[in-house]
């Protein structure tokens, strides 16, 4: 029990109101030694015999009735305490007998049996027996509920003694909490390539320099992508029929087979009315045909060339959720419109490290609306109404799980908070308008249908979702043995997951149409695959020191080596299709891994951080070696390391603005390389400064690139020296300043790796960044 809990005794329970006398409260006061304060030991019966209590309750379980004169004496009161009087455990007093004529001669003559014989072994194990019945009830009272004094909070629980403070188990970084499955958490196992590049030292000058120039031509960059919006003029920016063709065919062919929102031939339907007649289109029906062709827009070509369009796109929908009535959003299309504006925002690098905030906004919706629960429950409806409830169900519950990973945030979700059914087996064009109720079964379950792709997905989420709650609450215990069970059961879901992909693409061989493809298929492993990376990252930064996890290192590596083959990270594929859409969906997925962001972006950095790390430990070994052997796996390695760096100049090429990933993986490199040479440690951090300026030339050069595609004047090599004007001489007091604030150095645009944060790099102040300079206020929102 709590030390601030009121004492807990027989009178808390047995409250009994009786009107009793004098002589009662003598007799009762005979026994005030008796730390548990029984009223009494006996009780009188006819002309005096004690019947010991036990035996009383014995005979008599039950209450007996008060009489009628006892009732007017203290109804109300009684009243109140019978909630409190159990029907065992304790002494019954039978009132009746209490007011029998001789009651004072019995209670006297009571008073003295009980004085001589109090001490008598049969009413001590008595007593004993009751106080170990109480001692039990208080205890069990103690684990159901916290009792509190008058006026303390009910809502907080006290412990006898004071707890250690949970673990972190995360990182702080500005004014947001990452827990151990963010990307972030990750940079601490590079400690030789982070103090090299970001602590002071007057030898690491050039660097920043560079990336501060890099730093101002991508803030011009991004400046220039954003346009105002005004909520006047929300849908007016669709592009021509044939290139919205191209979206929307290209959103249909991969997104839509994986995250089921849209019924394809409703949209089919209003979208060719849309083109027979724009303005007589609804506003609601233009919102989720921009979300759209934002999201086609990430594969349709190499270098996205329709990111600013996409942005604008996202904007304006934004506006639009923001826009009153909110009440109006309250419909199944205002859902799917934030499932896809979820989605879009990680896609198109729109405040993609927020799209957490915003998956917890559209559960509560969802809940709002009582998607969580099953439609057998709510109304008669019919399987079409039904079925769309339930596909976007299990479509928000996947963005918010997705979205958890990438955060390294609780999901804040169980499957005890809704009851929804999953999914039938269906096509589209199945769900018809009879009564769910009456729907008769619909065959092979197994069959390959629209909705067999995210069924397959579906399988394993519950133990996805067991996973990041293990990794991410801050509660759950550390336990490896429990990391090395979930690792098992999901290296049991992969094995599924890989047999139910193979029966559903030998099931495509005998379609008509294609409903499932090799798009589909990486997708799904990448968001199961990745569940290995964030269960053992916390690990891996400790096999360091410790051989006990040294598993926890070969999973993820082998993990990682199977993410950098299903992104193409290891064999890219480049350029193979012109601009208008991609009829190879391995193609489409190669230009969505260097064209999108969020975790499309997260989960090749996971993988790449896990697979450098291997690579610098194998250089350590293999110079450490007796005979100077090739290490086992040395080569693939460098190979995927290699392959990442063309990878990540293509997503510079592709419009990203910001160079530190490319830096980190070639800083990496550089070091493993230093290392095999067995260079002092003078010379390896030199060398790693040295690729790093390298690097960061390279980076220059590509923004250039982007600049002067995106209509931008190029800067003349003359006038480069200009932009280093806000640069101070960097002395050692300046250099002070640089990256003072842990991990900040992998602080990148909306903590993705998109910007710079607001981070000046000189200077080393804090600012907010100015993404919104020339873009109306209300642009700015959680959704």
């Amino acid at each position: 029990m709590p030390q601030n809990s009121p004492p807990i005794t027989p009178s808390f329970f047995f409250n009994d109101p009786l009107d009793v006398s004098h002589e009662t409260i003598t007799e009762e006061a005979a026994l005030a030694d008796n730390p548990l304060n029984f009223p009494t030991d006996t009780v009188p019966v006819g002309g005096g015999a004690a019947v010991s209590s036990a035996a009383k309750t014995d005979k008599k379980r039950r209450r007996p009735a008060l009489s009628s004169s006892r009732n007017k004496k203290g109804t109300g009161h009684a009243a109140d305490s019978s909630s409190h009087v159990p029907g065992r455990s304790a002494p019954v007093i039978d009132s009746d007998r209490r007011h029998s004529p001789s009651g004072s001669a019995a209670r006297r003559q009571s008073s003295s049996i009980t004085s001589s014989t109090v001490g008598s072994n049969s009413e001590s194990s008595t007593v004993d027996a009751l106080a170990a019945r109480v001692k039990e009830l208080e205890q069990k009272l103690a684990e159901s509920c916290h009792i509190t004094q008058p006026g303390e909070d009910r809502f907080v629980q006290h412990d006898d003694q004071e707890e250690d403070p949970a673990p972190m188990k995360g990182t702080v970084s500005k004014t947001r909490f990452f827990g151990q499955s963010h990307w972030m958490n990750g940079v601490d196992m590079f400690p030789n390539v982070l103090d090299v590049l970001k602590l002071p030292n007057p030898r690491n000058k050039e660097p920043h320099l560079i990336f501060s120039k890099c730093k101002n031509l991508a803030r011009t960059i991004k400046a220039h992508r954003l346009k105002p919006v005004s909520t006047d003029k929300l849908g007016q920016t669709i592009p021509e029929k044939g290139l919205a063709d191209q979206l929307i065919n290209a959103y249909f062919d991969s997104f839509e087979g994986v995250v089921r929102i849209l019924h394809g031939p409703t949209f089919r339907v209003e979208y060719e009315r849309y083109w027979q007649n724009p303005a007589a289109a609804s506003q609601v029906f233009v919102m989720q045909m921009q979300l759209c062709m934002a999201l086609g827009a990430t594969i349709h070509d190499d270098v996205f060339s329709l990111r600013s369009a996409s942005m604008q796109w996202v904007h304006e929908v934004q506006i639009w959720l923001m826009l009153p009535p909110e009440k109006s959003r309250m419909t199944i299309a205002g859902i799917q419109i934030m499932c896809m504006l979820s989605l879009a925002k990680a896609c198109c690098a729109v405040g993609q490290d927020l799209t957490w905030v915003s998956a917890g906004a559209l559960v509560r919706q969802a809940m709002y609306m009582g998607l969580h629960r099953d439609p057998k429950h709510l109304a008669n409806m019919s399987v079409y109404r039904s079925e769309i409830r339930r596909r976007l169900w299990a479509t928000i519950i996947e963005l918010n799980l997705q979205s958890s990973y990438d955060a390294g945030g609780p999901p804040l979700l169980s499957s005890k908070h809704y009851d929804t059914r999953l999914p039938a087996n269906l096509n589209d064009d199945q769900l018809s308008d009879e009564p769910d109720a009456e729907r008769q079964p619909t065959g092979d379950p197994e069959a390959l249908t629209d909705m067999s792709v995210q069924l397959a997905l579906h399988k394993s989420y519950a133990l996805r979702l067991l996973i990041i709650k293990h990794v991410n609450e801050f509660r759950s215990k550390e336990s490896y043995s429990e990391t090395l069970r979930l690792n098992s059961e999901l290296t049991k879901a992969c094995r599924t997951l890989t047999e139910t992909l193979a029966a559903l693409s030998q099931a495509q061989r005998h379609q008509p149409r294609i409903i499932f493809t090799q798009f589909h298929s990486s997708l799904v492993q990448m968001f199961t695959y990745r569940c290995f990376l964030s269960l053992h990252q916390p690990m891996v930064a400790r096999s360091n020191d410790d051989p006990t996890y040294y598993y926890s290192r070969k999973v993820s590596l082998d993990s990682s080596l199977k993410l950098a083959q299903i992104c193409s990270l290891s064999t890219p594929r480049y350029g193979t299709y012109p601009p208008g859409g991609s009829h190879d969906p391995a193609m489409s997925l190669n230009r969505l891994i260097t064209n999108g962001s969020g975790l499309f972006r997260v989960i090749p950095t996971q993988t790449l951080f896990s697979i450098a790390l291997e690579f610098i430990k194998k250089s350590e070994e293999q110079r450490d070696s007796l005979g100077g052997l090739p290490t086992m796996g040395y080569g693939e390695l460098r190979s995927v390391l290699n392959a990442a760096q063309v990878w990540y100049e293509r997503r510079i090429l592709a419009g990203e603005t910001n160079v530190k990933g490319y830096c980190f993986i070639g800083a990496a490199i550089a070091l493993a390389d230093a290392m095999e040479l067995g260079l002092s440690k003078e010379e390896t951090d030199q060398t790693v400064i040295e690729f790093g300026s390298r690097v960061g030339n390279k980076s220059y050069e590509l923004l250039k690139q982007v600049a002067e595609r995106e209509g931008l004047p190029v800067i003349n090599p003359e006038d480069e020296e200009a932009i280093q004007i806000d640069v101070p001489l960097l002395d050692n007091d300046a250099m002070q300043g640089i990256m003072d604030i842990p991990l900040d150095w992998m602080v990148m645009g909306d903590l993705g790796l998109d910007g710079m944060g607001g981070f000046n790099w000189a200077r080393g102040n804090m600012s907010v960044p100015q993404e919104f300079e020339s873009v109306d206020p209300s642009v700015v929102s959680q959704f």
